[in-house]
């Protein structure tokens, strides 16, 4: 749960200090999933590796509408993989909720 500013000024140092340490354990979480999602995604790229490189080389112009599809999610799975923030920062905001 996201506190405002006053919330924060006004808890004592002991609260203060299980919120920090109940924060440290939610990204713990997240980054171990975000880990185990990497590795599950890297794993599908090397099975189906020859059909990525298939998409990523064939000219647009060949393509169907749903061979493009295709070809532009392996395209995001495979920026997912090489550079996750990059591939997050690029991503559209779909949660509806304001920027911090």
């Amino acid at each position: 749960m996201q506190r405002t500013r006053e919330e924060l000024e006004a808890m004592s140092h002991s609260e203060l200090v299980g919120r920090v340490l109940e924060l440290q354990d939610l990204l713990r979480e997240g980054l171990e999933v975000r880990n185990a999602l990497h590795r599950v995604l890297n794993d599908i790229l090397k099975v189906k590796a020859d059909e990525v490189g298939a998409y990523a080389d064939t000219p647009e112009e060949l393509l169907s509408p749903e061979e493009h599809a295709l070809k532009e999610a392996w395209a995001r799975a495979r920026h997912a993989v090489s550079n996750p923030l990059g591939a997050a920062a690029a991503m559209p905001d779909i949660s509806g909720e304001e920027p911090l």
